[in-house]
């Protein structure tokens, strides 16, 4: 959209008897807005965290509550979730090898698109802190619903290792957040290597002394996800005829992508669900020098298996609520 608006202005600029001067001020904005900036946003963007992180309180409170078998979780928005605790002992294994567990997690997303109503089903892995190397996981959904055998009703397993029941309070800094306890960074996952999903989630998952991994998905009814992938296969399609009828050549990767929603489509015609997904990683510390020592780490143990996380500086507040069961507001 900036680059549209800075070639409009500078195309009027040039075509129009007696141009302002404005217009070249619009378009020379424009042009730097819409220029990449670090961690895969354009520099309009980076203004846009800026001017949101210094307008905003740095006092945020997050209200945990259970009621009716269910917890209530609040802090600029409000989610209430169904918490479920995992039954044997330790991990669930990110890495597939749960093969069983991850089919049945998957029909019951699906059973839940084709419910036809919005749902947020999420994961958490969590190390305890009163017992290192003891791991529990928990699953979170936004709306009442039977879980796999494998998970027991639990509204209190919910609630974070780093918060408790009833209001807490979380300071926000730029690169961290701090509560009466903790120190901690949100990361969150930007891209996988191609073919390396597994062993980077797998290899996330083994810094168990200080991270939870909270993987999301936001479920898109299954009548809007139909439409919404075959509207998108439409357009690259009707893109692709314009291209090639113009003469140009349609690359290699346009190609695998057209390819890939057409499959994504005919999925999703077959009953899979459609969701949108986040994954994040909270790295908890004592200290700001430990919490550093551990984020480094992190990130080297991340991009050793194909894994970019990004940063989220001047978005700690908000991303330490998302990653939250249900994530609220996200």
């Amino acid at each position: 959209m900036l680059a549209g608006l800075a070639l409009s202005s500078a195309a009027d600029a040039v075509l129009r008897p007696g141009g302002r001067w404005w217009e070249w001020l619009v378009a020379a904005l424009a042009a730097g807005g819409a220029l990449p900036a670090p961690a895969s946003r354009s520099w309009a963007q980076v203004v846009v965290v800026e001017i949101r992180y210094r307008t905003r309180r740095r006092l945020r409170w997050i209200t945990v509550k259970v009621r009716d078998n269910a917890l209530d979780v609040s802090s600029h928005a409000a989610q209430r979730v169904w918490c479920y605790s995992f039954l044997h002992h330790g991990r669930l294994d990110l890495a597939r090898r749960d093969v069983v567990l991850a089919d049945r997690l998957a029909r019951m997303v699906e059973s839940l698109a084709a419910a036809g109503q919005p749902a947020h089903v999420a994961m958490h892995v969590e190390t305890l802190d009163a017992d290192h190397g003891s791991v529990r996981t928990v699953l979170s959904v936004t709306v009442p619903s039977p879980p796999p055998p494998e998970w027991r009703r639990d509204p209190l397993a919910g609630i974070a290792g780093t918060l408790r029941l009833g209001r807490s309070v979380i300071v926000e800094r730029r690169a961290y957040v701090r509560t009466s306890r903790h120190v901690l960074r949100t990361l969150r996952v930007a891209s996988f290597s191609p073919g390396r999903e597994a062993s980077a989630l797998e290899a996330l998952s083994e810094n168990v002394e200080w991270l939870t991994v909270s993987l999301h998905a936001s479920i898109i009814p299954a009548v809007r996800a139909r439409r919404l992938t075959a509207r998108a296969v439409h357009r690259l399609g009707s893109d692709a005829q314009l291209t090639r009828g113009a003469g140009f050549r349609w690359s290699a990767r346009h190609e695998w992508e057209l390819e890939a929603y057409r499959q994504r489509e005919n999925s999703v015609a077959a009953g899979a669900a459609l969701c949108q997904w986040a994954l994040y990683a909270v790295v908890r510390a004592s200290s700001i020098e430990q919490l550093r020592r551990r984020v480094t780490r992190t990130m080297e143990v991340a991009q050793s298996a194909g894994l970019r996380l990004e940063t989220g500086a001047g978005e700690q507040g908000d991303w330490f609520v998302w990653q939250l069961p249900g994530g609220p507001g996200w």
